[in-house]
């Protein structure tokens, strides 16, 4: 930019000082020529153009209508006598002569040249030519030049220096904290230190808090292998007991094997269910990124569900019922997932009411959402243990579960699932009293 810049202020700088230089030496040469006109002799010209005041290094020649030179001032290469011809002394020499003024360089010097009609009783009787050397012009040009140069080296030098140094202030904070990060130990996770307010340091503390959440989320899976290995060796352990006490047992009585095979094959159907329920929170991860929404009626998930269920409430003695709006409610979901969230609420439920209880599920909606509820007149759930249900793996009565065959993963399932379709869950839990699970699923009646 530097050199684009004094490039053109350095042109510039010619174009104008050598146009003044070319209008000075055209008015010089018009006051000669009006000079001249008064009495255009050789004897007067010869005796008035020395007594002038004239530029050094510049050259007077005087012509007359014929372009033949009668006076030349530059005595060594004196032109007098001889015809000079010159595209400017023609134009000036004609009927309307006019003036003309020109520079050029040549043999690497400028020059600077202006012609000039003389006339006399309104008719040109000859012209007068003036050259001036445009040396003198070009070495201020070349001063200023030669100026901008110097200049324009000092200010890349300042620039350069300040450019560095703003470099270095501005990468050694992100030098350091790529340095910490390729440093950091494979095993481990680590925050770093926070020293400055700026971009750099806002992006430290987005790297601390990205670390917070990578914590976190290995806090979880640690726990969640060391839940599902728990979960996965209980039922592994008692069929070793189980099938070693018939291995120790001589003779075993008929009776005896099958009370234990059926125990172990309990336990097997219990190791399944935990397996599989593991398969669906994978499978639920995966769909993520690759759920397919179909339009659906609900009043048809819903009775698919209940159909399923109600035999299971009649063999506990449980009143079931299912309550649904006349309406037609199509929401695009993924059927597998959500009837699958619902059906494991609702299987809950069943699960911990007593004989004689009840269990009623409803289907609404409002302008804004669908509501899937799931109410029971069970056990219900204590206050402290409301907030942590949806946890995989978690249960609040764990014998209790296992003798229903509960996993506590069935609660976590229907979250996800829930999630995934951009709802949530809101449950009302009363001890002794029962629960009442909603799943709140949203509704744009316009798209719908």
């Amino acid at each position: 930019m530097l050199f684009v810049l004094s490039s053109f202020l350095v042109n510039t700088l010619y174009t104008y000082l050598f146009d003044q230089k070319r209008v000075e030496v055209l008015t010089s040469a018009n006051i000669i020529a009006s000079t001249l006109s008064e009495s255009f002799s050789e004897e007067y010209i010869t005796k008035k153009i020395p007594q002038m005041s004239l530029e050094q290094n510049s050259r007077v020649i005087v012509v007359d209508t014929k372009s033949t030179v009668i006076y030349d001032s530059y005595l060594l290469t004196s032109l007098k006598g001889k015809t000079f011809i010159n595209s400017s002394i023609t134009t000036a020499l004609m009927k309307n002569g006019k003036d003309s003024g020109n520079y050029y360089k040549e043999d690497g010097s400028w020059y600077i040249e202006a012609a000039v009609p003389i006339i006399k009783n309104s008719k040109p009787v000859g012209a007068v030519f003036l050259v001036l050397s445009g040396d003198s012009t070009e070495q201020v040009i070349t001063h200023i030049r030669n100026s901008l140069l110097v200049l324009g080296l000092f200010i890349i030098i300042v620039v350069g220096i300040f450019s560095t140094t703003m470099a270095s202030l501005v990468t050694r904070p992100v030098e350091k904290l790529t340095k910490f990060i390729n440093n950091m130990p494979k095993d481990s996770l680590q925050k770093v230190e926070v020293t400055t307010k700026d971009e750099v340091g806002q992006l430290a503390l987005a790297f601390n808090d990205l670390i917070d959440r990578l914590a976190e989320l290995e806090d979880k899976r640690r726990a969640f292998v060391s839940d599902a290995s728990h979960e996965l060796k209980t039922p592994l352990s008692i069929i070793k007991l189980l099938s070693d006490s018939l291995i120790q047992t001589e003779n075993p009585d008929p009776e005896f094997i099958k009370e234990f095979l059926s125990d172990m094959n309990n336990e097997v159907e219990r190791l399944t269910r935990i397996i599989e329920r593991l398969l669906n929170l994978t499978q639920m991860d995966s769909k993520q990124l690759n759920m397919q929404f179909v339009h659906t009626d609900m009043k048809e998930i819903m009775n698919e569900i209940c159909k399923k269920l109600a035999p299971l409430a009649s063999k506990k003695g449980i009143l079931f019922s299912l309550n649904m709006i006349e309406d037609e409610v199509i929401l695009p979901i993924e059927r597998d997932s959500l009837v699958e969230a619902i059906y494991n609420i609702a299987d809950n439920s069943i699960k911990y009411t007593e004989e004689g209880g009840e269990v009623v599920i409803e289907l609404s909606r409002d302008l804004g959402n669908v509501f899937v509820s799931v109410a029971d007149s069970g056990i219900g759930i204590p206050k402290d243990s409301v907030q942590k249900i949806f946890d995989r793996f978690y249960r609040v009565d764990k014998a209790r579960a296992r003798e229903t065959g509960g996993t506590g993963l069935g609660l976590a399932i229907a979250l996800d699932a829930v999630k995934l379709h951009g709802g949530y869950i809101e449950v009302n839990s009363e001890e002794c009293v029962g629960s009442k699970f909603t799943i709140v699923l949203p509704y744009d009646e316009m798209k719908n």
